[in-house]
């Protein structure tokens, strides 16, 4: 079970594709987004990020219609392994929402 003491705002579970980009590089990666808040983020990807690296990310819809995918520069606070399997939990703050 995720450890949730140290969270300041109420995270909103999801369960939508997002595309990774490393900035200043051209390779993307792709996972899940898990939750979201105002100024947090939990994806699951086969990437692994450095604690501190800052990443582009969309979040996109769940399904197709007129919602925009969430555009933003998060950075990274943790990754752990998911137990049993090769995907990580990527945990980061939101730094900016870009448009």
């Amino acid at each position: 079970m995720r450890n949730h003491e140290n969270r300041a705002a109420l995270r909103v579970p999801l369960n939508c594709k997002v595309k990774i980009k490393v900035l200043g590089a051209r390779e993307s990666h792709y996972g899940i987004c898990k939750d979201l808040s105002v100024d947090g983020i939990l994806i699951e990807s086969d990437y692994v990020p450095r604690y501190g690296q800052v990443l582009e990310v969309q979040v996109l819809p769940p399904q197709k219609g007129p919602v925009v995918p969430l555009h933003a520069i998060i950075q990274v606070r943790r990754c752990s392994e998911i137990i049993g399997s090769k995907l990580y939990e990527i945990g980061a703050k939101i730094k900016e929402i870009k448009k």
